[in-house]
């Protein structure tokens, strides 16, 4: 179920390269990546994973509200990033060009699913 929903993510968004559904604890649930780009999601996931957390956190001790999402750009990538859970969250890495709003539109859409297959 997992992998269904992340390949219509990256289906449903121009540019996209792939997803993958991660805890925070650093393990990956699932992903979903096209051929062709030999960009490691599933390693920046995680290492963004402990930026995530910091995150939190301070939104935490800010007293701001919770973390819902963080995007990322770098010279050749751009990142959505969006919390499902508390222990679980969801990385959409699109190339510059690609479709940057349609990608957060899609994973707030889907995020309900990702949530209710979590439990």
């Amino acid at each position: 179920m997992f992998t269904e929903i992340l390949r219509n993510l990256t289906g449903e968004t121009p540019g996209a390269i792939g997803a993958v559904l991660m805890g925070y604890d650093g393990i990956a649930i699932s992903s979903h990546f096209l051929p062709g780009d030999d960009l490691d999601v599933q390693m920046i996931a995680i290492e963004y994973g402990n930026v995530l957390k910091e995150i939190r956190n301070a939104a935490a001790v800010l007293a701001i509200g919770e973390m819902e999402e963080v995007n990322i750009q770098t010279r050749r990538y751009r990142f959505v990033i969006r919390a499902i859970t508390e222990e679980y969250f969801v990385v959409l890495a699109l190339d510059r060009e690609g479709n940057f709003g349609k990608g957060r539109y899609v994973l707030r859409r889907d995020n309900e699913r990702l949530r209710e297959a979590l439990q």
